[in-house]
């Protein structure tokens, strides 16, 4: 009796760790490179304005009124622009051609050059019309989209010009368990060209990766490891088993107990 038991415990035992993900796939930057050595950060972003995105400019100066022509407001914007979104935040669309239409200065180039080239360039052309003028530029548009194998999915607006792959991720809840961590893709649209890439979050390389810093409108898909499509099969299939198991244990235990 005591191997039959044996045998019905081991059954049991194996069919409730069935479809567990092992702890080498639960675990990111596991390598062991990733303690030993400090590394120079050389791969900070460069964010560069590019057709379609949306600038936010404001112009001060020590009189007010002198700049406010310099500013557009919510009924020029609707003038310009349909999406009460963008109305509501004032915002600049860079068009096809990489310009924007400014008040008074006119048509300006913008696409192609950084928040901080944009700013001097609109200093030195606004001297002409102000007194020291101050120049605040922001990017509106600077979302990304994180999928796939994670607790909240969906676009994430930053608020500045910095933000990593594992920020993203945190920001989304963090990876589920059945998340594949050496194999996530990040899609990329720059300059017209979309590209594909995959990414090892499991190896120490990621933080020298061109890809390590995301960029505006960049999506990330985390795919699901093997072990997922037992996890999402049809519950009955799943539960039997084990109901079938627990009910012979159960069996097996009276007959030893009346015994």
């Amino acid at each position: 009796m005591r191997p039959f038991l044996f045998t019905v415990l081991s059954a049991l035992f194996l069919l409730l760790i069935n479809g567990c993900v092992s702890y080498d796939k639960l675990v990111s930057y596991k390598e062991d490179s990733l303690l030993l050595d400090s590394v120079v950060i050389a791969n900070a972003p460069d964010i560069r304005i590019q057709p379609n995105d949306v600038l936010n400019i404001r112009v001060y100066g020590s009189d007010t009124k002198t700049a406010a022509p310099f500013n557009l407001t919510p009924e020029d914007a609707g003038s310009f622009y349909n999406d009460v979104q963008l109305v509501q935040l004032s915002g600049y669309l860079v068009d096809k051609q990489g310009m924007i239409d400014f008040p008074v200065l006119g048509t300006l180039s913008v696409s192609g050059k950084t928040i901080s080239e944009v700013k001097k360039m609109l200093n030195e052309q606004l001297k002409i019309h102000l007194k020291d003028p101050v120049v605040n530029v922001r990017l509106l548009n600077f979302r990304i989209t994180v999928s796939g194998e994670v607790l909240n999915p969906g676009s994430i607006t930053i608020i500045n010009e910095r933000i990593t792959i594992p920020e993203a991720i945190s920001m989304a809840g963090d990876l589920t368990e059945y998340a594949d961590r050496s194999n996530v893709l990040l899609v990329r649209e720059e300059n017209g060209i979309r590209t594909f890439n995959r990414i090892n979050l499991q190896s120490s390389k990621l933080f020298q990766s061109d890809f390590f810093y995301l960029k505006q409108n960049d999506y990330l898909y985390v795919e699901p490891i093997p072990a997922k499509a037992g996890a999402v099969q049809d519950q009955t299939n799943k539960t039997i088993p084990i109901i079938t198991a627990a009910a012979t244990l159960i069996a097996v235990v009276l007959s030893i107990t009346k015994n």
